[in-house]
């Protein structure tokens, strides 16, 4: 015990101390900050007032469709100071709006040519005859992007059914009526209480804690699997085996890189418990997002095991292997339980309780990614817990214990990549 606790402390310090730990842990979180809010701050750099013309048939018409479009929005977005200039803009509400009763032939060479000059963005063709063929025009000198037409063609399609509503005989306060939206509130029976959630803000929850789960597996897998490979090619397990059996040597190393992993984990969470939750709970949909005490539990207990197996097989295949294009191509076999596993995310979010999900987050390759899941999205029973628990702990010890007796002789070997059948042999005459 005193050897795996020496060697744990050499593998966690020796990369702790390193300046890419250092870069990475601050670096990451800073990109995907950056990744972020980016986008949104490139959005509204050069941005202009938008000023666009109305052409219709009737003047009346014109400025019912204009007071529409100048004032849309949602009551939450007008009983609130508008902080930010370019929010309007990025809706892709228009700031100017005139009104053209005139749609002749020779109106519309016109405002091309105000167009092509610049001294309007854009019109829009909203004449009788366009209306009665459902094909309204908006035409501009820019591409319209995605915020921009969606908004106007919502709006367009409100006032113009309005319109017709009106024609036939129903008043202000019954179309309104029929076109007031419904909101739908997510709520959830579990153990007979009711629990409210978003369905978004589960489902992030769900993507962001799981992928976390999935790239430190990965990356601290391949860390194990590089280092059995540095330590071999330099020979220097040749003296640490003359002091510490190979079981000793690979638990070390494998609980070593776990707290690293662990380390950098809990540095990614706080800082985005610090940047990230107080912006995304300023977006109603995810207003609501609370992770539970006993999920961040479940996530240590799988990342932990899951970590332990994998990094296990990824130690294994450093062992068998003398270069690390031997060892990238054997770690695809490793992978593709993982890679499966993300896959079935949504599948699991979706039917969490289908008999084949539930059996198959049982299965240890795939238990510490999908029982997780599972766990976030709707509780299963706790002995299903505790059986993926309980393989997931003995697939583990079983798979350190076969690969200490490969790691025991693999490590000394140099040359060729061994065959299966030598390393059944290992297996059989290996003493760890």
């Amino acid at each position: 015990m005193h050897n795996i606790w020496l060697i744990v402390q050499r593998e966690y310090l020796e990369r702790v101390r390193t300046r890419s730990f250092v870069v990475l842990t601050l670096l990451i979180p800073a990109i995907m900050t950056v990744m972020m809010v980016l986008p949104a701050k490139l959005a509204t750099v050069g941005q202009k007032s938008q000023h666009i013309v109305l052409v219709t048939s009737s003047a009346h018409f014109g400025e019912i469709v204009r007071q529409q479009l100048l004032s849309a929005g949602t009551p939450s977005e007008e009983e609130k100071p508008e902080t930010d200039p370019a929010a309007k803009r990025r809706d892709g509400r228009p700031d100017t709006i005139d009104v053209d009763a005139n749609p002749t032939p020779s109106e519309g060479a016109l405002l091309r040519g105000k167009v092509d000059s610049g001294a309007i963005d854009g019109y829009i063709w909203l004449t009788d005859e366009a209306i009665a063929a459902g094909k309204v025009t908006y035409y501009s000198r820019n591409l319209v992007d995605f915020g921009e037409s969606s908004f106007l063609s919502g709006e367009l399609n409100r006032v113009i059914l309005v319109a017709r509503l009106t024609r036939n005989g129903l008043g202000p306060d019954q179309v309104n009526q029929m076109l007031k939206p419904v909101k739908i509130n997510s709520v959830r029976i579990e153990d007979g209480r009711e629990v409210k959630g978003s369905g978004g803000g589960k489902f992030l929850e769900v993507m962001v804690m799981a992928i976390l789960l999935y790239t430190a597996v990965l990356f601290y897998g391949i860390s194990v699997m590089r280092s059995v490979l540095e330590e071999k090619n330099s020979r220097v397990l040749e003296v640490l085996l003359s002091s510490a059996t190979s079981t000793e040597l690979m638990t070390g190393k494998l609980f070593g890189v776990a707290a690293v992993g662990l380390t950098q984990v809990l540095v990614w969470s706080v800082m985005a418990g610090a940047v990230a939750l107080p912006s995304l709970a300023m977006n109603p949909a995810l207003s609501d997002l609370d992770i539970q005490p006993g999920v961040l539990v479940a996530f240590g207990v799988f990342f932990l095991l899951g970590y332990l197996l994998y990094s296990a097989l990824y130690a294994v295949v450093g062992a068998i292997t003398t270069t690390e294009q031997e060892g990238q191509q054997l770690q695809f076999v490793i992978v593709i339980p993982l890679v499966i596993s993300l896959l079935m995310m949504v599948t699991v979010v979706r039917t969490p309780e289908t008999a084949a999900v539930v059996w198959l987050s049982m299965v240890p390759f795939f238990s510490p990614l999908l029982m997780f899941v599972r766990i976030v999205v709707q509780t299963p029973p706790f002995w299903q817990i505790a059986l993926s628990l309980l393989l997931l702990a003995l697939t583990t010890a079983g798979t350190m214990a076969l690969g200490a007796r490969i790691y025991r002789v693999g490590v000394l070997m140099y040359g060729k990549r061994p065959t299966l059948p030598e390393i059944l042999k290992w297996l059989k005459y290996a003493r760890t």
